[in-house]
């Protein structure tokens, strides 16, 4: 069963890897055999972890970018192209963060910001990887929608980041549907509440808030971002092979009430 999960000789890319859940399924990949291609705006960061993660001996290149600039996309997925010949995975991680007003207050700017960057710019990445999947006549995308992408989350202001993480789940399914033809999976990761840096300062600054999520949350705790590791690496694999267009909730049981 092993060998279902082996990933040696697939190139990854990993969009947001300069730290956070970027960072975890960077790692993740590159432990289970991949090359690594990674993508964000932090250029300090994303080479810190692409300087930890070549001192394995894994191959890994990086590349300052935006996944909202076209160009920016373009050209770093025709660089990784020229230099490794084919992309496997695409792991689509990189997003901003739920700006918790009131929607009757919400900056329209601010607004646009969130579905740009989680909408648009998941698109544009899932765009580029699909036309050199389509060539391959094989390819795996994992998009990040969240459990925002099925509820309203108890306790914070709905608006924005609950709409682009429902888009990211109809975006999945359309590219899958579309994809399918070409031996290419296109699937989700929705995860509820994990110990990444937004979230920390969201309990830090709202004590009664963290202690309405833990009552939400039937397995009691916050998840470790490395139990997200798991799925990243099935829905990368051939362990998935006959997956496509489904969400995995990975959530501590939360949606479950």
């Amino acid at each position: 069963m092993k060998d279902f999960f082996d990933l040696t000789d697939r190139v990854a890319v990993v969009t947001g890897a300069a730290r956070g859940l970027g960072k975890v399924y960077a790692e993740a990949y590159a432990q289970y055999g991949a090359s690594l291609v990674l993508l964000d705006r932090e250029r300090h960061g994303l080479e810190e972890v692409a300087s930890e993660i070549s001192a394995t001996g894994v191959t890994c290149a990086w590349y300052a970018a935006d996944i909202t600039n076209e160009r920016d996309i373009e050209k770093a997925f025709a660089d990784a192209v020229n230099r490794f010949g084919r992309i496997d995975i695409l792991m689509n991680n990189a997003g901003t963060s739920r700006v918790n007003v009131a929607p009757e207050e919400m900056d329209i700017g601010k607004w646009k910001f969130v579905l740009d960057v989680n909408v648009t710019g998941s698109y544009i990445c899932a765009q580029a990887a699909g036309r050199q999947m389509i060539k391959q006549k094989r390819g795996k995308i994992i998009n990040i929608s969240s459990i925002s992408g099925f509820i309203i989350n108890k306790g914070v202001h709905g608006g924005s980041y609950d709409v682009s993480k429902q888009a990211i789940v109809g975006m999945t399914r359309a590219l899958a549907t579309e994809w399918a033809r070409y031996n290419i999976t296109v699937n989700a990761i929705a995860p509820g509440y994990f110990l990444t840096v937004p979230n920390k300062d969201f309990f830090d600054a709202d004590p009664e808030f963290y202690k309405t999520v833990l009552d939400m949350i039937p397995m009691g705790r916050i998840g470790d971002p490395t139990e997200l590791a798991g799925a990243a690496v099935f829905l990368a694999s051939d362990a998935s092979d006959y997956m496509t267009g489904s969400v995995m909730v990975i959530d501590g049981g939360y949606t479950v009430w």
